[in-house]
């Protein structure tokens, strides 16, 4: 038997594997970093270290991520979780902690333990609201989405939802936000009776993820899409979706496209009567499901009713057993939208069997009870309409014309698809159900309430997307647009919002027709209302256009945009005369908030408040090589160029970075100097990134990092080599994406700076000894400017000298001094081992203790070379330690414990080592 690697060994390889997922993510081959993702976790959780609890965290919540964008490997990950659950409360991060328990309780409703689910949704919840920041509750709003979802109260659902997709839609990078929300999204708006919202948001998102390559998560939103078309009753629409999300998911493993597909295809020939094929499809998606991790998700309740259907007729998807199991279940969780279709279900199956109407009938109004609670218009009809026939059956016509009156007024614009024929008598005893005139003008009435309350803001594109959506919902559109029109009549019109449509479609051919109709209405100045019918031969052709044009200051200036693929009566309640108050009632308010705009820009600030300082630094010096330098800086300041500045301590490689940024176009803005040596080497993350509330023990407050804070500006990483490996990484990702990340945050944060790096080491030797990321280093090493030491530029030394004693003088209100020749002399013979600092403390010193008008200087004694007597600049005993103990690390590799590490050779401890060098702020090389 072979022994267990030692533990770090598996650290290093858990760490490898996460480098290859990051690697991997970069190239957008998910697959493989799921896979890499997967082992790391596994050897970290099973290793159980302190020392790594920060990289099993970090991994599993993308391992987490990544198996719900590519729908596989849901029962592996629970284990895998709760054991980053440990970790995470082991380094005290308040954050990773909420985000995993929603993680949990995500992956226990998918595996059918929803008693389980509730507490870490409630945990979680409570948790992110106590952090309270806008970060955290961004990244959970899915999974608070979720928790509400569960219990059927899809009106508080939705808006989380709604969050969620936002960040979905607006985050770029291999790693996505919120991956399912798109389809919780369209699952809430289709049971909330918004058809159109449902089927326009997950046709949209579909086609965006296709877009960026994300195949796998195409599938899943398309399953869900073709689920809900089944709802609406498009059967043939849906079951075009169906098969490709079956044939895409069978492409890319993808598991929970295939469960949510597979059993559509089962309601599809339910519905058409193929009871055989229906219960062949959900056999197979149940064992499929089973084996994958997925059990009984009733994610539409028209499963659980072909459930009860294929029952009756003989052909059970269930045992008797497992039926009551099932009912027993459902009745005990908190989902009120199934409690609701169960017990109208079991109602129904009891009639079946030939009870009695009086006897099912409470269990009918419960039903209604907890349908008009979730807010499920269709359900609750459904409802209606067994209690309507028991009703007519009792020879009570007024109590089902009621009911009728009921499930028509709730079913909206719907009533035509979901009212049963055998029914439609009671409604035809009413009034004719043309809208009155009364109607209209209450339906126009509604139209004036909806945009009066898009207060307008300063950012008129932001109103206009919310305008945009708000329409959207009123006119029952699944897609929508704002176009606007310059002053040149044949200029293409700029796309200024737009809800389920992108730029690329809009300017697409599949879409010229419709910009066509687009131009005709800014031209004509008309509205436009086009109906195209139900094509069999096309079934993605929008079947419904709406057009409004508005003006602006009495000029056409725009079009509002509607249109509908599966729907084709949503307009149909429109006649000419309403169009035209609509379209006067539209221009009115685009104009208030257009004005209400431009007076907001008139009012607002300045971005940037210019510098007090003048001027150029001042670099003192007459020698070729600082000419050459400065030089070398001024044809660099004004590009946006990274610059990489080499030289020993002490030359002035920091006011050649001022130099650049106070040259640059950046100059009015921030220049923000880091020095890793003077932050400890846990904090440089921190401090460099920031950290959001609760992202470790201690972090109390929101913090911006120094990246975050130089945004226009420029960044000076003083002695960038002291920055630890295991961050220059994310400091590589910050330079070539312009995002940052915050410590324990999950958003990507937008920081344009420009890049000054500075060091004394050779880092190209760092590179080879692995101790520096060699794509890091080439980063870096855009534009590098070499600062010579002072004993290469002797010319200066007086010059210098000289500037420093006016300098002095003045600081310490000492009279004017000269230097004598012989001090001249002196100056320019010594070395200078600790270059232009080094001269300015001796200028300093001597300014100090001269009694005279002339200079006295305190020189050390020969002319040794830098580097050859350790003690030339009079060291303290802490000091000569801390180059000491440096030296031997620099000789060891950075290697401290063994018999050829640092603490040996130095005769001590490991642990008192380690001591010492935590006293002295040195750092270990890495």
């Amino acid at each position: 038997m072979n022994p267990a690697p030692p533990p770090a060994y598996t650290e290093e390889a858990a760490r490898l594997e996460v480098d290859l997922a990051r690697a991997a993510l970069e190239t957008a081959d998910r697959e493989a970093a799921r896979i890499h993702f997967h082992n790391a976790v596994a050897r970290l959780a099973a290793g159980d270290r302190p020392e790594t609890s920060h990289v099993l965290v970090a991994a599993t919540l993308e391992l987490s991520n990544l198996n719900f964008i590519l729908g596989k490997g849901f029962g592996q990950t629970i284990p895998f979780l709760q054991a980053a659950l440990k970790a995470a409360e082991h380094l005290g991060d308040l954050r990773s902690k909420a985000m995993i328990k929603l993680h949990l309780g995500r992956h226990y409703y998918f595996s059918n333990q929803r008693s389980a689910a509730i507490p870490f949704f409630q945990q979680g919840k409570t948790e992110v609201e106590a952090l309270g920041d806008e970060d955290i509750q961004a990244g959970a709003a899915e999974f608070v989405g979720l928790y509400h979802h569960l219990q059927g109260m899809f009106t508080k659902a939705i808006a989380y939802f709604e969050a969620a997709v936002e960040r979905f839609e607006t985050t770029q990078g291999p790693l996505v936000p919120n991956p399912s929300a798109p389809m919780w999204l369209g699952y809430c708006a289709a049971y909330l009776g918004q058809f159109h919202r449902a089927i326009g948001t997950l046709d949209y998102y579909r086609r965006m993820l296709l877009e960026r390559g994300d195949r796998a998560l195409a599938a899943t939103t398309r399953a869900v899409l073709g689920i809900v078309l089944l709802e609406l009753k498009k059967n043939k629409e849906a079951a075009i979706h169906l098969s490709g999300a079956i044939s895409e998911g069978e492409k890319t493993g993808n598991d929970l496209a295939l469960y949510f597909a597979r059993g559509g295809m089962a309601y599809y020939h339910f519905a058409e009567g193929r009871l055989e094929e229906a219960n062949r499809y959900i056999t197979h998606a149940i064992v499929e499901g089973t084996t994958a991790g997925l059990v009984r998700q009733y994610a539409t309740p028209i499963f659980l009713e072909m459930g009860f259907e294929l029952y009756k007729a003989g052909k059970p998807i269930f045992s008797e057993t497992e039926m009551q199991r099932e009912v027993m279940r459902i009745m005990r969780e908190p989902n009120i939208h199934l409690k609701g279709v169960l017990l109208r279900l079991m109602a129904e199956q009891r009639l079946f069997l030939g009870a009695e109407p009086e006897t099912v009938e409470k269990d009918l109004n419960a039903s209604a009870e907890y349908l008009a609670q979730s807010g499920t218009p269709v359900q609750l009809a459904k409802t209606r309409f067994t209690l309507m026939r028991i009703h007519l059956k009792r020879d009570d016509p007024a109590e089902a014309r009621r009911q009728a009156r009921k499930a028509w007024k709730e079913l909206a614009g719907y009533g035509e698809t979901f009212f049963p024929d055998d029914l439609r008598h009671l409604l035809a005893e009413e009034p004719a159900r043309e809208p009155t005139p009364e109607v209209k003008e209450e339906f126009l009435l509604r139209f004036i309430d909806i945009i009066s309350e898009l207060m307008p803001g300063p950012a008129p594109d932001r109103l206009f997307t919310r305008l945009v959506q708000a329409t959207n919902r009123y006119f029952g559109a699944e897609r929508g647009a704002l176009f606007w029109f310059s002053d040149t009549p044949k200029q293409t019109p700029a796309l200024r919002a737009a809800c389920n449509l992108t730029e690329t479609e809009i300017f697409s051919n599949a879409f010229r027709s419709n910009l066509a109709l687009v131009f005709d209405a800014w031209r004509e100045g008309r509205s436009i209302l086009v109906r195209r019918g139900d094509r069999s031969d096309d079934p993605y052709r929008e079947k419904a256009i709406l057009c409004l044009p508005f003006q602006i200051e009495g000029k056409p200036r725009g079009v509002l945009y509607h249109d509908n693929a599966y729907v084709t009566d949503c307009f149909n309640f429109l006649d000419p005369a309403q169009l035209n108050r609509l379209v006067h009632t539209l221009g009115s308010y685009i104009e208030h908030a257009w004005d209400l705009s431009r007076g907001f820009e008139k009012l607002r600030p300045p971005l940037a408040v210019p510098s007090t300082v003048t001027g150029t630094v001042e670099i003192v010096g007459e020698s070729s090589r600082i000419k050459a330098v400065l030089t070398q800086v001024d044809q660099v300041a004004p590009t946006d160029s990274t610059v990489l500045i080499l030289g020993e301590t002490g030359v002035g490689k920091e006011l050649v970075a001022r130099r650049i940024h106070q040259q640059s176009r950046r100059c009015d803005m921030p220049l923000i100097v880091v020095d890793p040596t003077a932050i400890p080497e846990g904090l440089v993350e921190s401090e460099l990134f920031g950290h959001e509330k609760g992202a470790f023990t201690g972090a109390d407050r929101q913090k911006k990092g120094l990246l975050e804070l130089a945004h226009q500006g420029t960044l000076f990483i003083d002695e960038v080599g002291e920055i630890p490996k295991s961050i220059q990484v994310k400091l590589l990702r910050a330079l070539q994406e312009k995002t940052i990340q915050r410590l324990g945050g999950t958003k990507p944060l937008f920081s344009d700076f420009r890049l000054i790096a500075a060091t004394n080491r050779d880092l190209a030797g760092q590179v080879a000894a692995g101790r520096f990321r060699e794509d890091l280093y080439y980063r870096l090493n855009v534009i590098p400017i070499t600062v010579p030491p002072l004993r290469e530029r002797k010319q200066d030394i007086v010059l210098l000298a000289a500037c420093f004693l006016r300098r002095h003088s003045l600081r310490h209100n000492r009279p004017a001094m000269v230097l004598s020749p012989e001090v001249q002399q002196r100056l320019c013979a010594y070395p200078w081992p600790g270059n232009v600092r080094e001269l300015e403390n001796v200028i300093e010193r001597g300014v100090l203790l001269s009694t005279g008008d002339h200079l006295e200087l305190d020189l050390p004694a020969g002319h040794t070379r830098p580097g050859a007597d350790p003690f030339t600049d009079l060291p303290t005993l802490d000091e000569l330690q801390r180059r000491y103990i440096h030296h031997v690390l620099e000789k060891t590799g950075g290697k401290i414990a063994g018999p050829d590490g640092a603490a040996k050779i130095l005769g001590m401890k490991r642990t008192s080592l380690y001591n010492r060098m935590k006293r002295l702020n040195v750092r270990g090389n890495r």
